[in-house]
């Protein structure tokens, strides 16, 4: 006999006030009916891996009986958990209110133009409910005409979900939104676009189908009939979050219209998209039945996360949308940020994904000192394992075949998440002991990278973008401006700022004795000669004090792709296999306008 579902009603009649108000019905089998039922709020959203506690969102939770209507007891007993006294209810309905005024891709919004859903923000659930059916009912705003999502439609505002999981991966975009559809291969897909930005929407779409033809391929499997982008062009707000079958993606408008930027932006689809793959279906194993209550810990996000990195920017080279040269500055981004930082020699990429709870979501001012993205060093792992396996099979296999491999071992054939051995075993398999090896080095310890060594197998090195940076004066700090005040945001460990005694959170109010703003604070540093003195006038606390010491040299931040004159035909070979294009002598750098809406990767001074 089918399990009666649980119905969510979804009111938007407070957008102004930014709330959404909620309706949630279950039935309650007759052994409970004298007992309670427990209502929890999710902790976090799969995903994001970041305890927000949503239910200090959560207000005026009140519960009735489903036919006869007499108000029933509610509970708070812990701060996600209420429960409800059933007094002899066949079906329980519970009201409630939900703030949702923050806009993030992890969370919900709501105003009187459009609202985003975010399941785990949104939806109470009772335990033994998880695995029910699920119907969700919308009642919109009257000038509201569209819903985009990657739940199944009922009718024009119902949808339904096989269970709870599946209804909080399924966010849910509501208002006047332009959709615009396409098909490849055997699937539907709906690009929802809300707001406005200066870009050629046919271009936009074309580029996306471009990103959808070209990462089918690595997995040989389409795993959905529908797949949704619900895209939120922004002033400066950014960011993804994948889903089952869709993914949000907030994209700050003015980045979509200098070249760069917008290839660039392309990335973010091209790695959401990527996950509908690895990490919703090809997942570490600890990774879903999803307990929403508390951190789900693995030590495989650099797999997750940081091996879709390295095939975001892939893609798009393989869709043409990066040229050769974006592809390696892309690339050459990952390389810079694991040397030029002192963090990956405080981290693994295990010990990175494990503490993502505690670190990545909430850096501080030393982070830079002793902590590594697990993003960038699995993007870089991922391009090393790569490079490792070309090389071994003389460029006959691919990390494409190590992807490939484990999804039908692990997914397809036991619809299981993998271990960390099972994903090394895969790896060695096909790229052999040298495969091995990067585990041993990157995954579980801390060695520097031989970027040379992977580089050299493509006929590549690696070279210091500006020759001329170690000329230039140095003393490691990030500035900052707060209300006109030139602010130390951070200072890099065994630089010359350290060693003055210069402190986050210092207030730097003069340079050589006079008065100065960020910029030109900027610009004394730079200019000085290596080597010689500087004196600052700083505030701490209210209290002023004058430092003294000498300034450095700048080190090589900015690393750029070159070729090697010395490539071998085998390495042209691999360079032809890996990026589509014959290898060159010289590579032709372009320059292009950057958006202020991206902050430089590398701004100590």
């Amino acid at each position: 006999m089918p399990q009666e579902p649980v119905r969510y009603t979804l009111s938007m009649a407070r957008a102004n006030a930014h709330y959404f108000d909620v309706t949630l019905e279950i039935p309650v089998p007759p052994e409970e009916r004298e007992g309670g039922v427990g209502l929890r709020m999710p902790v976090w959203t799969p995903g994001h891996y970041l305890v927000e506690d949503f239910a200090r969102l959560v207000t005026d939770v009140r519960a009735y009986d489903a036919q006869s209507g007499a108000e029933l007891a509610v509970t708070k007993v812990e701060k996600s958990l209420w429960s409800v006294s059933c007094m002899g209810s066949a079906r329980v309905r519970v009201g409630y209110s939900v703030y949702a005024f923050t806009y993030t891709v992890g969370t919900s919004y709501i105003d009187n133009i459009h609202a985003i859903v975010n399941g785990a923000s949104v939806y109470l659930y009772s335990e033994r409910m998880k695995n029910a059916p699920a119907r969700l009912t919308v009642v919109p705003r009257a000038e509201w005409k569209v819903v985009s999502t990657g739940l199944k439609r009922v009718s024009d505002w119902e949808f339904e979900a096989p269970d709870y999981d599946t209804l909080v991966d399924s966010p849910l975009e509501i208002g006047n939104q332009e959709v615009r559809k396409f098909v490849s291969g055997p699937a539907t897909y709906e690009v929802s676009m809300f707001g406005s930005a200066p870009t050629d929407v046919e271009r936009f779409v074309g580029d996306i189908k471009r990103v959808v033809e070209q990462t089918t391929p690595v997995f040989g499997h389409v795993p959905y009939e529908r797949y949704v982008f619900l895209v939120n062009f922004t002033d400066t707000v950014g960011g993804g979050l994948e889903h089952l079958n869709s993914t949000v993606c907030f994209v700050p408008r003015l980045r979509m219209l200098p070249k760069e930027e917008y290839d660039n932006l392309m990335s973010l689809f091209s790695h959401e998209f990527f996950h509908a793959w690895n990490v919703k279906r090809l997942r570490p194993a600890g990774l879903g039945p999803f307990d929403y209550t508390s951190e789900v810990y693995t030590r495989s996000l650099w797999i997750a996360e940081g091996v879709t990195s390295y095939y975001d920017d892939l893609i798009l080279r393989r869709a043409g949308v990066y040229s050769v040269e974006e592809y390696l500055d892309a690339l050459a981004l990952n390389l810079n940020l694991m040397s030029s930082f002192q963090g990956s020699t405080f981290q693994s990429a295990e010990e990175a994904s494990f503490d993502a709870w505690i670190k990545y979501y909430k850096p501080n001012e030393n982070s830079a000192n002793v902590t590594a993205s697990y993003y960038t060093q699995g993007a870089t792992i991922g391009w090393m394992l790569d490079m490792a396996v070309r090389e071994s099979t003389k460029g006959g296999m691919s990390l494409d075949d190590v992807m490939r491999r484990i999804y039908g071992d692990v997914y397809l054939k036991q619809n299981r998440g993998y271990t960390d051995r099972e994903f090394e075993e895969a790896c060695v398999a096909i790229g052999g002991p040298g495969a091995g090896k990067i585990f041993d080095a990157r995954v579980r310890g801390r060695e520097k990278v031989d970027f040379g060594r992977y580089l050299g197998y493509a006929g590549l090195s690696l070279r210091r973008r500006d020759e001329r940076a170690g000329e230039k004066g140095y003393l490691g700090v990030k500035l900052k401006t707060e209300g006109g005040r030139t602010m130390v945001a951070s200072v890099l460990a065994e630089s010359p700022a350290e060693a003055m005694g210069v402190s986050a959170n210092d207030e730097i109010i003069a340079v050589h004795g006079y008065r100065m703003g960020s910029d030109k604070v900027s610009f004394s540093i730079e200019t000085t000669k290596p080597g010689d003195a500087i004196d600052l006038t700083l505030a701490r606390n209210g209290r002023m004090m004058d430092l003294g010491g000498q300034v450095g040299s700048r080190p090589a931040f900015e690393y750029r792709i070159q070729p090697r004159a010395d490539a071998s035909s085998d390495e042209k070979a691999l360079f032809k296999g890996w990026l589509l294009a014959e290898w060159r002598p010289e590579l032709k750098y372009p320059e292009y306008s950057k958006s202020p809406d991206r902050k430089p990767a590398f701004d100590y001074v």
